[in-house]
């Protein structure tokens, strides 16, 4: 694991809500990051599916990643807006969202996401997503660690 997953992962091990959906790091570079999970009973909607919110969730995440890693540095970033179109139904036991920053600035990040299925014989589509991440000046929490 390199010094950037590693870090990014810590630092979602103390994110409460990332916690608790189950939601883990499979990837991560400058400008990208890729974030699963294991779709559990909890994550499905009345018919099976994974819940919308879900798949909303795992786009939100991998574009923020993203973004992070484009932000500059003593830097945070948070949505300013996210929309989310829902292609297929989810069914596959494992998700997985690929977020990728499409334009940097010094404030804005212009991120877009794709969700998939992991099937066995591939992947297919989900979801596609568009989000801006703005960068600012929240600091890290206390037990969060540098860069």
């Amino acid at each position: 694991m390199d010094k950037l997953h590693h870090y990014i992962a810590s630092r979602l091990e103390t994110n409460y809500f990332i916690s608790h959906m189950g939601l883990t790091l499979s990837k991560v570079a400058p400008m990208e990051a890729d974030i699963d999970v294991e779709v559990q009973k909890h994550h499905l909607q009345q018919n099976g599916f994974t819940h919308g919110g879900v798949i909303a969730t795992l786009c939100d995440v991998a574009t923020g990643i993203a973004a992070y890693t484009a932000a500059p540095e003593g830097k945070n970033v948070v949505t300013a807006d996210l929309k989310i179109s829902y292609l297929n139904p989810s069914t596959a036991p494992l998700v997985r969202a690929k977020g990728r920053v499409k334009k940097a600035g010094k404030l804005l990040f212009f991120c877009e996401a794709e969700v998939f299925d992991i099937l066995e014989d591939g992947e297919k589509l989900v979801a596609t997503a568009t989000a801006i991440m703005v960068a600012v000046d929240i600091p890290l929490s206390k037990d969060a660690s540098t860069r």
